[in-house]
């Protein structure tokens, strides 16, 4: 007899999608289905790993999207904006100049952030959004988010990054997406190819992506280094001069070995 419920997550990184199902409500085994994609494949990749996910009564997805498909900027404080709708059409024109695009085709999303603070902006394309949404009611699948990575870890992870000034770093196979907080506030997000897999992290890489990180993004190198991954070696990372706290895998459902 199939599971009542179950709740089916989706990583979609720059070449691999991968669909992580765990049952509700139940004590039973999760299940990977994995493959390997490029821009092209990938709305045909998710489609057959939702026709071939594990059958329940109810399914519930929820979308993860790696730096490779999601756009970051982080948006001075600007006067005179009271309402969401003001702080859209300010973000699309803040990321339309960063990224020297027109933002017209863009679904943005503007992280909260207290009074006077910059806030952090995230933009995909709507087309993406779209397909997900097509896809989810075509399998008969509950869409529940569709969020960028870095943003799902942050939340995930928010009552840990206690350091006034830090590093959040998230770590995937082909990417490292790093996020600078200072002054109270994100002050930039990069987004950097990792080009030998995780094991470039090790013997200094990961030392010489942070600083050529903090340098795009025209920050100094702080102190405390946050690491969220699926690949736990980086768990017992060392960096000189910094202090460096592995937080865990980048979702429950994410661990070593998958995605990775």
């Amino acid at each position: 007899m199939s599971p009542l419920w179950i709740e089916h997550s989706v990583w979609l990184a720059g070449n691999k999608l991968t669909l992580a199902s765990q049952p509700r409500l139940q004590k039973a085994d999760k299940q990977w289905l994995s493959q390997a994609i490029d821009s092209q494949s990938a709305a045909l990749s998710l489609q057959q790993l939702l026709a071939a996910r594990p059958a329940s009564s109810v399914s519930t997805l929820n979308v993860l999207l790696s730096g490779d498909w999601v756009r970051y900027g982080v948006l001075p404080w600007q006067d005179g904006l009271y309402q969401p709708n003001d702080w859209q059409a300010y973000a699309r024109l803040i990321l339309a100049q960063q990224f020297g695009s027109n933002a017209d085709g863009w679904r943005v999303c503007i992280n909260p952030a207290g009074f006077g603070q910059r806030r952090l902006a995230c933009a995909m394309d709507e087309s993406i959004y779209q397909i997900v949404l097509e896809l989810a009611k075509s399998n008969k699948t509950r869409l529940q988010s569709v969020q960028p990575l870095l943003s799902s870890v942050i939340a995930q992870y928010r009552r840990q990054l206690l350091a006034a000034e830090f590093a959040l770093v998230v770590t995937e196979n082909d990417s490292l997406c790093c996020a600078f907080w200072q002054d109270k506030a994100w002050q930039g997000v990069i987004n950097l190819p990792i080009n030998q897999g995780s094991d470039a992290l090790h013997n200094g890489g990961m030392a010489a992506l942070l600083r050529q990180a903090a340098m795009l993004a025209q920050v100094s190198l702080p102190k405390q280094i946050y690491i969220s991954s699926s690949a736990h070696s980086l768990a017992k990372l060392g960096l000189p001069g910094c202090e460096v706290a592995y937080l865990g895998a980048v979702h429950p459902l994410f661990t070593e070995g998958v995605a990775t």
